[in-house]
């Protein structure tokens, strides 16, 4: 997944298509599919998406370069992991709450080489479009992976926030920013997928791929593929198993999602450090 990252660059000859670009067009298509499919299709498509994405953290990033975690790094990592998860189960909506304002800031902070308005457009769809557009699905989400129902405070809160996205992505389109048709993607996405297939093409197209793209042009290919790999074939071995055991039951959604969330933390709290 890591030859995702070229993505279509303007040169004299016009627009080029390289492997970024294709890959982006593929699961934009994915998606798509996924949305007029719906029910289980879209689930999938969402989960795949959400695990392709998971490769652009999957190296140890810093100023000084990118290599694989070390076991210290990579033990402290999971016991932060753990801690986050275990505080989610104590009180899932603050945990919930908790975990959307890291991801918001995430978002709007990572290293991907767009403008920050359109950066900031991309976080708060991501973060309040579907509440803006979907608002009793994503409620419905939200209380199927807490256990429980969420306030209609939260959803309208959120809402708010997806009415700010929509807005930069407008101003960023207008001005012709960097990121700015990554931007309107993410207007697109809330509009018309339904909430977690929303989310998760927006986390694909417009925030990992787009970072891996910066990894490789700072780091090169060979040298991003080498210290992602390790980590990330474990961490696409871990969402397969949880995934697997929370659609058959055996684990339940608000567990799975502690879990999934606990490992995402660490990552968007440290990145780049």
């Amino acid at each position: 997944m890591t030859a995702v990252l070229r993505i279509a660059q303007p040169n004299a000859r016009g627009l080029r298509l390289d492997a970024g670009a294709l890959v982006a067009v593929v699961a934009v298509g994915a998606a798509i599919s996924g949305q007029l499919i719906g029910g289980t299709v879209s689930l999938v498509v969402a989960l795949v998406l959400f695990a392709a994405g998971v490769l652009h953290g999957a190296g140890d990033e810093s100023a000084s370069g990118i290599r694989p975690f070390s076991i210290p790094h990579a033990a402290a990592y999971i016991a932060v992991a753990a801690a986050v998860a275990a505080l989610y189960l104590a009180a899932p909506l603050a945990g919930l709450v908790g975990f959307l304002a890291i991801s918001g800031w995430h978002f709007a902070t990572s290293r991907c080489g767009f403008d920050p308005a359109a950066q900031g457009a991309i976080a708060a769809c991501a973060l309040g479009g579907s509440a803006l557009f979907h608002g009793s699905p994503t409620a419905q989400v939200f209380a199927s992976i807490t256990g429980g129902p969420v306030p209609d405070l939260l959803i309208g809160g959120l809402a708010a926030v997806g009415v700010a996205g929509v807005a930069a992505a407008g101003y960023a389109a207008v001005r012709g920013m960097r990121g700015a048709w990554h931007a309107i993607l993410a207007v697109m996405a809330v509009l018309l997928a339904e909430p977690v297939l929303a989310v998760a093409l927006i986390f694909f197209v417009a925030h990992a791929l787009p970072v891996q793209q910066v990894q490789v042009a700072r780091y090169g290919f060979a040298d991003v593929l080498r210290a992602g790999l390790p980590t990330g074939l474990l961490a696409l071995g871990g969402i397969a198993a949880l995934g697997a055991l929370a659609w058959s039951g055996v684990v339940a959604l608000p567990f799975a999602a502690a879990i999934a969330l606990g490992l995402a933390t660490p990552h968007m709290l440290t990145e780049g450090l």
